[in-house]
This record gives structure tokens, sequence and C-alpha cells, in this order.
């Protein structure tokens, strides 16, 4: 991977600061980054109708009750059919 000098700049700040080495920073970062885009592509999908809220959870990697919390945060309507309705429940219970 190739980064930009300021970005890199930046890196080497926050690694001071956390006392850790560079490599571990980025590493980080991709790791948050590449949560985001499953995130991201997972609400994508379910806006769209594309998959259930269930299966957005399991492809965003969160649990569906923070996926749901994620869903009202950002303002994106909740709709589930009665049988992923009953799988949440039995799930939960």
């Amino acid at each position: 991977m190739r980064f930009d000098e300021e970005l890199l700049k930046k890196a080497d700040e926050l690694a001071k600061i956390e006392r850790v080495d560079r490599s571990t920073i980025l590493r980080k970062a991709a790791e948050l980054g590449l949560r985001e885009l499953l995130l991201q592509h997972a609400l994508d999908v379910y806006r769209r109708g594309l998959i259930s809220v269930w299966k957005a959870a399991e492809l965003a990697d969160v649990p569906l009750w923070r996926f749901i919390d994620i869903l009202k945060e950002r303002e994106i309507g909740f709709k589930t059919s009665e049988e992923d309705l009953r799988e949440m429940i039995e799930a939960y219970l």
C-alpha cells in the first residue's frame, strides 16, 4: 500500500501519542476503514431492499440490535418481513 506523505505524518504523530509504531496505526486504520466499508455496503443493499435486516447485520459483522440502532441513527427506515421478525425474536430468546 502507498500513502501520501501528509497522511504518513499524521500516522506518525498518532503513533507517538499512542506510543506504538506507525505500522500498528496503519493496521488499525485499515481495519476501521474496512469495517466502515462493510457497514456502508450492508446499509446500501438493505436500503435497496436486496437483503433482510438480519442478513445486513451479518454482512456488516455487527449484532442485529446494533445494526437496528445504526439504522435509527442514520434515519434509515426499518423494514422486515414477518418471517425475519420471527427469526429475530427466536435468536433473542
